[in-house]
């Protein structure tokens, strides 16, 4: 008489391994690299499958024996002693997702890029996840300030490490997150990244015209556009609807070493979000790509990359634009602006510039719905919390404003 196969309470059939306890858990047993017996558990077979819920945040028995079966075929032992904090960044990198859509390219590049320059190769990186303690965490982060990395670096870094420790204890390898309250323990400020006020920026972009014209016109353009560094820097005259007054935004231009590369070289992307935006130009920003496009058999380097040419921006020595040169640039021009003014900038970062000119649109009324697609934000509220600053002067014209509305109902 041959073996009946083993089923549920709900008649289905189940797997070599599986089984169902009285209270109605499911467990299953496996054989690690260990060569140990292991089991593990849940309240649901398949996903599909109901649960109460206090439960529902666990995975059923068949996604954690997927998990399982993966981990054994690349010849990771599957229990939280032996799955190194590296292991386990990959593995959450590999499942990570936003808005439930799998990350770019570039964006895994980056995650990929920031960990492995400093976590990967530090001690901490090969600890066993269960025996990493908070006290480690705070270590790595003075670690990490030690070697000259600002404390808003140290900040990603917490996110970025909180995400993985979750990620393991979602999965039952640990049962608590080491760098909780770790930063607690870390002197330092963030950077706080405002947009200049309406005054600063006349008189910076004034003295600019004067001092730089060609840093001048850059500064226009990522004001009056809004734009990211990256997606500035790979603007084509291809781009450019001089007809219309209409720029297209659809790539970015990076500078950085990627995986396989030897050193760092320039690469086409797609935007972030991948969307393509359609921006019209302020008429001082149309005046001034109209004079260049004048001299454009004259500033034409003729450099092609990843089938992009005819870029509109260039560095003062002909080559392409990137983030850490025209940061270079800015502060070299900043440093001169505060010589002369009273009216002294501290702080001033490319970002900025983006903020101000979200900022300086908000400040005329402009409907945020627009402002965020403009600017490329998945969600209105990133465009309000976080471009839409109000500063002090702003307040007082807003209040003015209403107080002029009261007095004529009066």
């Amino acid at each position: 008489m041959k073996n009946e196969k083993r089923r549920d309470s709900k008649g289905r059939t189940l797997k070599t391994g599986e089984s169902q306890r009285a209270d109605g858990r499911y467990q299953y047993q496996y054989t690690d690299h260990d060569k140990k017996r292991h089991i593990v558990y849940s309240w649901r077979l398949l996903p599909s499958d109901s649960c109460t819920s206090d439960k529902k945040g666990e995975k059923s028995l068949r996604e954690k024996e997927k998990d399982i079966e993966k981990a054994l075929i690349q010849g990771r032992n599957v229990q939280s002693g032996n799955i190194s904090l590296n292991d386990m960044f990959d593995i959450y990198l590999s499942k990570k997702r936003n808005h439930g859509k799998p990350l770019n390219q570039n964006t895994l590049n980056n995650y990929k890029s920031m960990y492995n320059k400093h976590i990967r190769i530090s001690s901490v990186g090969e600890m066993k996840i269960g025996d990493i303690r908070k006290l480690h965490i705070v270590d790595l982060y003075q670690e990490l300030k030690n070697r000259g990395l600002a404390y808003g670096t140290v900040v990603f870094y917490n996110k970025v490490l909180s995400s993985v420790f979750n990620m393991a204890i979602d999965n039952n390898y640990i049962d608590r997150n080491p760098t909780a309250r770790a930063l607690d323990e870390v002197e330092g400020e963030t950077q706080s990244r405002e947009a200049l006020t309406e005054n600063q920026q006349k008189v910076f972009l004034d003295f600019m015209e004067q001092y730089d014209a060609d840093l001048y016109r850059k500064l226009i353009f990522l004001v009056d556009t809004m734009c990211r560094i990256s997606e500035f820097a790979g603007v084509t005259w291809d781009n450019i609807n001089m007809k219309d007054k209409m720029i297209v935004i659809d790539h970015q231009l990076q500078y950085k070493k990627y995986p396989g590369d030897k050193k760092a070289t320039y690469h086409v992307t797609k935007t972030k979000g991948r969307e393509i935006r359609y921006i019209p130009m302020t008429n001082r920003l149309y005046n001034i790509l109209k004079d260049m496009k004048k001299y454009y058999f004259i500033t034409n380097k003729k450099i092609t990359i990843d089938g992009i040419s005819n870029f509109v921006f260039y560095t003062k020595r002909g080559k392409l634009m990137d983030g850490s040169e025209f940061r270079r640039r800015l502060n070299q021009a900043l440093a001169a602006y505060n010589e002369i003014s009273e009216s002294k900038i501290e702080y001033l970062v490319p970002h900025m510039l983006r903020h101000s000119g979200a900022t300086r649109n908000a400040e005329s009324g402009m409907d945020i719905k627009v402002l965020q697609y403009l600017m490329g934000h998945k969600s209105s509220k990133t465009t309000n919390d976080i471009y839409n600053h109000v500063s002090k002067e702003r307040a007082v014209k807003e209040v003015l404003k209403v107080a002029k509305i009261q007095a004529k109902q009066a």
